[in-house]
Formats: C-alpha cells, sequence, structure tokens
C-alpha cells in the first residue's frame, strides 16, 4: 500500500470518530436542536468538519511528519502507527466525557478540566458514576486496538533512493505538509479558525452542534495566555462606561434599614433549581418546604422570581458573588489565575475593613476548586472545610456523599457563630454540597422515593434532605442573640440541568431568596436579577456601598422591570430583559425572543450586553491598578 495512502486512511478514521461522537450528541440531545430545519443542521454538521480537521491535524502533525520522512522501514511505520492509537483513544476519551458534559450544560467542555487542578478525587468519583460508559469505552476502545494493529502491520511500499526519487519525495512533502498547515489554520484571513468561527449561522445551538470539545478545550487554553485589553473593546471606554451608568438606579432603599449592622448568612446551594421549589415553580413536589415557608406571606421572605445564575459552574457562581466579576471568555476563572488580574475588591474584604467577622465554611473539601486558598486569599479570617466537621447523623454510608453533608455543615456553622456577633457583626458563607451528583443516600426520614445515585429520585431525595438540613439550622440557632439581627440570602450556584426539561432563559433560574426573622414584608419582586448583583446588594443590606461604580452589577433592591441580566456561555453571552432575550457572540447577533425582534431593539440590547463586558473588563483590572 502506498504509504500516503495509508496515512489518508489514518486521518479519515480519527475524523470519523469526532462525526461519530457529533452525531450522537444530536442523538441525545435532539430537543436543543429540533427547532432548526434539517438543511441546516446538515449544514452545521457538515461545517463542523472544518473544526475537526483543524485540531485533529495539529495534535497528529508530528506523526504525519515522521511518516512523510523517507524511510524504508516496515517496523518504523508500524512503531509510528502504533505510537498513535494512545492518542486516538485519549480523543476518543475526551470527546465522550464532552457528550456527556453537554447534556448538563449545553455546551462543550472549555477550561473545566483546566479548573479540577489536581482534584483526581473528583475525576475518580464521575468515573464511578458513569461506571458502565467507561467500561463501554474502554471495551470499544480495546475492540478498535485490535484492528489499528491490522491496520498498522500494513506494509507501505519502499521509495527508490534515486536523485528524481528524491526529489519528488520532497517535493511530496512540501505539498502535503502545505495543505495540513491550511486545513489546521482553516481560514486564509490573517487569524486561524477560533470558536467565534462557529457562530456564522447565528444560531448558538448549531454552533455547538459544529464545534467539538477538543477543539474548545485547546482553543480556551491556548488564548488564555495572554489576555489583551483589545478582547473586550467595543466602544470608547468612557463611552461604554457611561451608558452602562446610566441604566442603574440612583438612591435606591432596601426593606431592611431599621436593622443597623447587620449580620449576613449568605446560604449557596448546590444545583437548587427553581424547577424544584414550589414557591418558585408554582409546582406542588414538596421537596423544600422550609425555604416554601420562608419564602411565603407567614415566612415574610422576599423573593426574587427572575434571578439567573451567570453560568452552569458553580465556581463562576462563586466568582460572581464574592467578586462581582461575571464569568468571561479568555479570562481565567477564580482560582486559576483571575486573583493575576483582578486583584483586590471582594465581599469578605470590604467587609473586614468595615468591622466584620468574615468565615467561609464549605461541605465538600478543602482543597476543591482551591477553594481553602481563595477563601483566605479574598479576605475571609476563617475557613472550615469537611476535614473539619465531624459526622453527627446516622447514614447508610457516611464516606458516599463526596461533597459532604449539608447537616453536619449547618451545624459546623452554627457552631463556630455561637460566640459571634456581640461586639462584631459577621459575614458567614456558606457552600452546600450533598446535592451534588453521585447523589449519596442521606439518613432514613428524608428518603422518599426509590434511591439511586444517579437518578432524579437520587437527586430528590438529597433535595429533601437538603432543605430539612436547612430547617435544622434555623432552629438550632433562632435563639441565638444575633438572629434577630441577622439577615439571610438563599439562592444556588446553579441549575441542576440534567433531568428537568427547561426552555431558555429558565434553564439558567434560580431561587433567590432574602429574608430576617426581624422583618415580616413577603414580596414577589420580578425584576431580572443576577448573581452578579450580589455583591452591591449584600453590601448595601449592610450600610457599606456607596459608590454604584465599584461593580457591574447593580443593587436587587434598586431594580425593576427595564432592568437586564447577562447569562454567559463560552463562545457567547445573553442579554434577558422584561421578558424578552437577545444571545450574541460578541460578534454577531444571534436568536432572540421574540424572533421577530425590532432591529432597533436588538442593536439596543447588544450594546448593553458588549458594553457590560466592556466595562467589567474595565472594572476587574483597574482594581489591580
Amino acid at each position: 500500500m502506498s504509504r500516503y495512502l495509508k496515512l489518508l486512511y489514518a486521518i479519515l478514521i480519527g475524523l470519523a470518530i469526532f462525526t461519530i461522537i457529533r452525531l450522537i450528541i444530536f442523538t441525545a440531545y435532539f430537543d436543543l436542536f429540533k427547532e432548526n430545519s434539517a438543511w441546516s443542521i446538515f449544514v452545521a454538521i457538515l461545517h463542523g468538519i472544518r473544526f475537526d480537521t483543524s485540531i485533529f491535524l495539529t495534535i497528529i502533525s508530528p506523526f504525519i511528519v515522521l511518516l512523510l520522512l523517507p524511510i524504508n522501514s516496515q517496523t518504523y511505520h508500524k512503531i509510528i502507527y502504533y505510537i498513535m492509537f494512545p492518542v486516538y483513544a485519549i480523543i476518543t476519551i475526551y470527546l465522550v466525557i464532552d457528550a456527556v458534559y453537554f447534556g448538563y450544560v449545553s455546551r462543550h467542555l472549555a477550561g473545566e478540566f483546566a479548573a479540577l487542578g489536581n482534584d483526581y478525587e473528583f475525576i475518580f468519583t464521575m468515573a464511578k458514576t458513569y461506571f458502565w460508559m467507561v467500561f463501554i469505552v474502554i471495551a470499544f476502545i480495546t475492540l478498535c486496538g485490535y484492528f489499528w494493529k491490522k491496520f498498522a502491520d500494513l506494509k507501505v511500499n519502499d521509495i527508490a533512493y534515486s536523485k528524481n526519487s528524491i526529489i519528488k519525495q520532497a517535493l511530496y512533502f512540501i505539498l502535503i505538509g502545505g495543505i495540513v498547515f491550511i486545513f489546521i489554520r482553516s481560514s486564509f484571513d490573517i487569524k486561524p479558525i477560533s470558536t467565534i468561527n462557529a457562530f456564522v449561522s447565528g444560531n448558538n445551538s448549531l454552533a455547538n452542534l459544529t464545534l467539538n470539545g477538543l477543539f474548545t478545550s485547546l482553543r480556551y487554553m491556548t488564548e488564555n495566555k495572554s489576555i489583551s485589553s483589545d478582547i473586550y473593546s467595543f466602544y470608547d471606554d468612557k463611552d461604554a462606561h457611561d451608558f452602562i451608568l446610566s441604566l442603574k438606579h440612583k438612591n435606591c432603599t432596601h426593606p431592611f434599614q431599621n436593622i443597623e449592622k447587620p449580620n449576613i448568612i449568605f446560604i449557596l446551594l448546590e444545583s437548587w433549581s427553581s424547577y424544584y421549589v414550589d414557591a418558585f415553580s408554582g409546582s406542588n413536589m414538596q421537596l423544600t418546604p422550609n425555604l416554601n415557608r420562608i419564602s411565603s406571606e407567614i415566612g415574610g421572605g422576599i423573593m426574587f422570581m427572575n434571578h439567573y445564575s451567570p453560568e452552569r459552574r458553580s465556581i463562576s457562581a462563586i466568582q460572581a458573588i464574592l467578586l462581582g466579576i461575571p464569568p468571561m471568555d479568555n479570562i481565567p476563572k477564580l482560582g486559576f489565575g483571575l486573583e493575576t488580574i483582578a486583584g483586590s475588591g471582594n465581599l469578605a474584604s470590604s467587609f473586614n475593613k468595615n468591622g466584620y467577622e468574615t468565615i467561609f465554611i464549605q461541605s465538600s473539601k478543602r482543597n476543591s476548586f482551591y477553594l481553602d486558598i481563595i477563601a483566605k486569599s479574598i479576605g475571609f479570617k476563617e475557613y472550615y472545610g469537611m476535614e473539619d466537621i465531624k459526622q453527627i447523623l446516622d447514614y447508610p454510608d457516611y464516606k458516599a456523599s463526596q461533597f459532604g453533608w449539608d447537616y453536619e455543615t449547618y451545624m459546623k456553622l452554627a457552631d463556630t457563630l455561637k460566640d459571634k456577633g456581640k461586639e462584631k457583626p459577621f459575614f458567614a458563607f456558606l457552600f452546600t454540597g450533598t446535592t451534588h451528583i453521585p447523589y449519596a443516600e442521606p439518613n432514613k426520614i428524608n428518603v422518599r422515593f426509590p434511591h439511586d445515585a444517579n437518578s432524579e429520585n437520587g437527586f430528590k431525595n438529597t433535595l429533601i434532605y437538603a432543605d430539612w438540613s436547612l430547617g435544622e439550622f434555623i432552629k438550632k440557632i433562632e435563639n441565638e442573640e444575633y438572629f434577630k439581627n441577622t439577615i439571610f440570602i438563599f439562592t444556588a450556584d446553579h441549575v441542576l440541568g440534567n433531568f428537568e426539561k427547561q426552555e431558555f432563559p429558565d434553564d439558567f433560574k434560580v431561587p433567590l431568596v432574602v429574608w430576617s426573622p426581624s422583618f415580616q414584608n413577603h414580596q414577589k419582586i420580578t425584576a431580572t436579577t443576577n448573581h452578579v448583583d450580589l455583591p452591591p446588594s449584600i453590601l448595601g443590606l449592610a450600610g457599606l456601598n456607596n459608590n454604584i461604580e465599584d461593580y457591574i452589577g447593580e443593587d436587587i433592591f434598586c431594580k425593576d422591570n427595564e432592568s437586564y441580566s447577562i447569562i454567559h456561555t463560552w463562545g457567547s453571552a445573553a442579554i434577558i430583559r422584561n421578558n424578552e432575550w437577545l444571545k450574541h457572540s460578541f460578534k454577531y447577533m444571534l436568536e432572540s425572543n421574540p424572533k421577530d425582534m425590532d432591529k432597533a431593539e436588538k442593536e439596543y440590547l447588544s450594546k448593553i450586553l458588549l458594553s457590560y463586558y466592556q466595562e467589567s473588563y474595565n472594572i476587574m483590572t483597574k482594581r489591580k491598578k
């Protein structure tokens, strides 16, 4: 067989892997694409080959060079092809992981693996959770290895070492090398192909059908190496600043002004979608009676009915809430480089400067997402993780909850706050974890459904338990001196995402309740709000925020139905305002709702979105100066 033909077959086999995974994604998550025409779907899949070819040839280019060398050794060629197989196997595994991840967030992997850092236990846990899939993939790769060996053993024709033959081989090398280079760049512009090129269709779902997780991940890593101010430069800086500032409301008040120097307890609930909370969904699932009661007229909580997480990742939520910085393309996440750009300027340090005690506690292990280091670096004076929390209740398997038990975490916070609030007020931040997949079976009184660690029933049981734990925490502290002078804030990091079938933007909607036992004035606020609005809101509740320019977000008690919220997905973002929304790729306008939205309205929403990101970048970097 010709060595060139054999190499071509090897390349086509690799590209077939990408296409098969893309078709699996299309089939498994058909609901995400069903609104598009058959022709547009076909074009998107076809367009995907361009991205597949670019990233695949980039990865195997060293092998192509080695196989094009004029070496007449069958053993040499066999060894090169044998070495290629593990690379193909790794590509396959990564694309399968990406396909599973796609089902949770409706987009491909980008910087998620980098964000895991050295959290190998988490990776091992997820592998156990999807054991059946791991087994199938390994079995498939093993079978493919058998056939690949037969392919690798195919002999290639020798090359004659004559002068003319050497010249001919050199020309082939240059020609094939040039073709490979063109396919890698996949563009005749100055810049090579990038994620943004997938959005030329103007449709977010089709763009994600076009892309693959390997391309988006490697582009994320390479593009994050250098950060230029030009990335988020759409208008003159002053114009963007003034425009965003003009959309904010001034001199507004909140309902808790009678509480001087309040203590603030912020509860970040893992994966509590509004969908599962009756007070927000209007359903009758009866999974969260304690949060429902707090949110009700009897409880007196203030509910924000249209509150959104800016992204479907916990670290993005924590970043938005504690720093007020939204997740942004080409900007690393908190704990993975953001600190070198953003510098200081966050909730904990602001509270410290104003005489507050600051406490951070999470149910998962200390080094999960480096949160122990993050908490210290952004100013929290006390930090506790799973290693500091003792078992109290009896569970079928205490160690089964990889992300800790909420009840024990709440009790740890209750004990920590026992002697606080007397001389100094405090700001306490608690992040739960039991409702994270895999869903460990909780104590017997909270198991209502047949339990399965990977099913919706398993999630519901952990949610019932998590809400019960919240109720027990309130009972535990309600007789403490600080209790009546405390404002509680309850929200979720992101939606669950993999069981409830929600249309955009409801698939980013999470509950938000602000409540104090000393204030009974139940309200349902319908203004559109976001996690990035919480830092100025929390400081406002404490009477500490006088400058509306410090954060990109706006105090939630100032917002009205004309206010907006921004949601971020890799390669694009969406603005939600007054029951309308528009998606944008930072270069092109994408879908909108209503579909026939007036052109002027589209341009206005685009201007808000682009100015928002430009001002976010400028606020973030100016903190460092």
